[in-house]
């Protein structure tokens, strides 16, 4: 029965482990249903975008994979080939007849969306008819993705306003809407869709106004090493100075700070030691100090005119006093004059 229960422990134990690491290794999908009419090829093309600078660049080495979209217009796309951190992800399709590396940008037939997600999320998207063929379309298991849309709509809102030629409401416009985009960045818990928000706006002239927003942006991303934030970090060499000097400044904090705790242990040492020597009598210190002078016992007897049996005694209370076993030790002690 023994035998039994131990094998069932083990085969159990067995499954457990390789469900963990099924788990651990996992990959997502995008999945969903997407209406188009018969003028577009059926299927969904996915790009993975490695900066926000390449946002609408095009080749054929960008698209990482593709899925077929059936009659009904489902498809599944699976993540495996997605990176593990967050990613920007560009999904499109094309017209028949068209190169699959095609894009088209601000028309009716305007062919791409943005998402950003990573090799285990599990998304669905749904678009509705209407024109262009993603611009209603709806995301879920991705709130962040609201945010996203959120951060598109309003960085478009200066474009879309008629100012009757007056440049100076433009660029008011302009400057309320790019401080609105870096509240979001600044409060979004998500890594890239923060970043996102701040490329939408004119980041490299309002670091010059403004250096120590963009210092403190970088110091609550500084453990975020994907291509986004390296690219971005690049922009500020000024900047990137200042954070290498911070870092530089923490080492040097670290071990002026090693050093301290040294020279406080080493003084609490001799501190010590000293308090010991205050509990020598006078006679036991001058006895002691000749001691260190290299003296023997019968040449202590001398100097002081006392009985050799004396001197013995007080060896013997000051090696007692000062927990040493030898003359050798009373020499090495480090301690201050007597």
């Amino acid at each position: 029965m023994n035998k039994v229960l131990k094998n069932t422990i083990v085969v159990l134990f067995l499954i457990l482990c390789g469900q963990a690491k099924a788990f651990s290794e996992r990959t997502g999908q995008i999945s969903g249903k997407l209406i188009l009419d018969d003028s577009w090829e059926r299927k969904i093309y996915v790009s993975y975008i490695k900066t926000f600078e390449k946002e609408y660049a095009v080749s054929n080495d960008l698209i990482i994979t593709s899925a077929v979209i059936d009659s009904l217009g489902n498809f599944k796309i699976d993540l495996n080939k997605i990176p593990a951190k967050w990613s920007l992800l560009r999904l499109h399709v094309v017209k028949k007849g068209v190169s699959p590396n095609s894009l088209v940008i601000g028309s009716r037939d305007e062919n791409f969306m943005f998402l950003i997600a990573k090799r285990d999320s599990e998304l669905e998207l749904f678009n509705t008819e209407g024109v262009p063929i993603f611009s209603n379309t709806k995301v879920r298991g991705a709130d962040y993705m609201n945010t996203f849309d959120h951060i598109k709509k309003f960085s478009n809102y200066p474009n879309s306003i008629d100012y009757e030629n007056s440049v100076i409401e433009k660029e008011f416009i302009k400057e309320v809407v790019s401080e609105k985009l870096k509240v979001v960045a600044d409060t979004c818990s998500n890594p890239l869709v923060s970043l996102y928000a701040i490329y939408q706006t004119d980041f490299q002239s309002d670091y010059l106004e403004n250096p120590k927003f963009y210092e403190i942006y970088l110091s609550k991303w500084e453990n975020e090493n994907s291509s986004y934030f390296k690219s971005f970090r690049q922009k500020f060499p000024i900047a990137n100075n200042s954070f290498a000097n911070n870092k530089n400044t923490k080492y040097i904090i670290f071990l002026v700070s090693i050093v301290c705790i040294l020279l406080i242990s080493v003084l609490i040492y001799f501190k010590k030691k000293n308090e010991k020597i205050k509990q020598l009598s006078v006679q036991e210190r001058k006895i002691f100090d000749l001691i260190r002078n290299g003296l023997s016992n019968k040449e202590i007897s001398a100097e002081c005119n006392i009985e050799l049996t004396t001197v013995k005694s007080h060896v013997g209370s000051i090696y007692s006093k000062l927990k040493i076993k030898s003359r050798k030790e009373a020499m090495n002690l480090k301690i201050k004059s007597l």
